[in-house]
């Protein structure tokens, strides 16, 4: 028998496989953006990707995995279509979930993609564009809508956003669409279509929501509340605490957020030894004996429960976020709490009700911080599970200084943490 009639040994056709890979492997570093993309549509299984190309893999996830042969075929004819324009859209990590969403709706779309040009050398200018003129036919779908495709955040509320986008592109109304939280009126539908771009759907909803009574100047305080970033049953109820304040003449909008802790504290918890009170209710009641109520809980709190105990040394979860110092002089921290007592003991040199975030933290919805300016305490700091800042209050509930807004923002920007626009 000829040597070349002779079966190959196992080893040496791994190695041999293992020489094509790695020549492959090296060869595709030079390939262009459609020979990438055939690449990743060739392959059987992510895990034939070499395991140090990330950006492979995140693109294999969401352009190839789980997808019907048909699927595949629109997406990859859509990204070699996209890969013969003069854009980097394809070249950017933060856009493969938004290209992914493109191609999987593109059969949806109102134009050609090869009718696109880009006008602009900013990517998230190009996704925007490219969004607008394959999915709005006439132009008017909300800002808000369209810049949630480079967020990655696609699905708000349950509100899926790329559904949504080509909703509204068709010409249909935003209250028609059947994936909303809550119904809306007429009035919200026009204020919420007018909400900054930016805005999550819900900030969108809480801008329409108090556009529509008139009440838009409590936009902010509003969103630096628990109950504002979940749309539920209660959405109501809230809203009515908003008409209270609203109608009360010269109430300092920093007492907001408190007297909702105080309420939901005592809807949810009770306070004292007063067990919950779910159908509380603010009729009847004024303005000054409801901030009386408040301040007297906030003592409370200050005061600590009667038999600590266990109760004190109490702890949690913390989430993973770094924390911060500023050089070697440590001039400036920033430092996550995990027990019960520091919630206390932040809520006592500040005066506020930061204690009252004990079962928040337990269930993981948010960690609190502390900055600390020359080792006296300054600002305390909410950061919700999805890495956003949404609170911060220094004494007496008062708002960031500008040069402790610098520090939070380094400390963000270390820490990879994005900075809510309403703090």
């Amino acid at each position: 028998m000829s040597n070349r009639n002779k079966p190959v040994s196992r080893h040496v056709r791994d190695t041999q496989q293992a020489l094509v890979a790695l020549a492959r492997h090296a060869d595709r570093r030079k390939w262009s953006a459609g020979q990438q993309i055939d690449f990743l549509f060739s392959c059987a299984g992510i895990q034939e990707l070499p395991a140090d190309d990330p950006i492979s893999t995140l693109r294999y996830r969401h352009w190839v995995g789980n997808r019907t042969v048909l699927e595949k075929q629109r997406v990859r004819q859509t990204l070699l279509t996209l890969a013969a324009k003069r854009t980097a859209l394809l070249d950017r990590p933060e856009m493969v979930p938004a290209l992914g969403l493109i191609g999987k709706h593109y059969w949806s779309r109102q134009r050609e993609l090869a009718d696109w040009h880009p006008r602009t050398r900013n990517v998230y200018g190009q996704l925007a564009s490219l969004v607008r003129h394959l999915f709005d036919a006439y132009g008017d779908v909300p800002g808000w809508v369209l810049e949630a495709w480079a967020s990655g955040e696609m699905v708000c509320a349950g509100v899926q956003l790329a559904e949504l986008t080509i909703h509204l592109g068709q010409g249909h109304s935003l209250r028609s669409f059947p994936g909303l939280p809550r119904a809306l009126t007429k009035k919200q539908e026009h204020a919420m279509r007018q909400a900054p771009a930016g805005c999550t759907f819900i900030e969108a909803l809480r801008y329409g929501q108090l556009a529509a009574r008139g009440a838009l100047s409590w936009l902010g305080p509003v969103l630096q509340t628990e109950w504002s970033r979940t749309v539920g049953p209660d959405d109501d109820f809230w809203l009515g605490v908003v008409d209270f304040f609203a109608a009360a003449p010269l109430v300092d909008p920093q007492h907001f957020g408190p007297v909702c802790d105080w309420i939901q504290q005592k809807r949810t918890v009770g306070i004292g030894d007063e067990p919950p009170q779910p159908g509380f209710s603010l009729k009847g009641r004024s303005m000054n004996s409801v901030l009386a109520r408040t301040e007297q809980w906030h003592r409370q709190l200050a005061r600590g429960p009667r038999h600590a105990g266990q109760l004190l040394s109490t702890t949690w979860s913390p989430l993973l976020v770094s924390d911060f110092a500023s050089g070697e002089d440590q001039r400036v921290l920033i430092r996550q709490l995990r027990t019960y007592e520091e919630l206390l003991d932040e809520g006592r040199a500040l005066h506020h009700c930061v204690a009252s975030y004990l079962h928040s933290c337990q269930r993981g919805r948010c960690g609190i911080f502390s900055l600390k300016m020359d080792g006296a305490r300054s600002i305390t700091l909410e950061v919700l599970g999805n890495r956003t800042v949404v609170q911060a209050r220094g004494r007496y509930n008062r708002p960031m200084l500008a040069h402790e807004r610098y520090w939070v923002a380094r400390w963000a920007t270390e820490a990879q943490l994005s900075l809510s626009k309403h703090i």
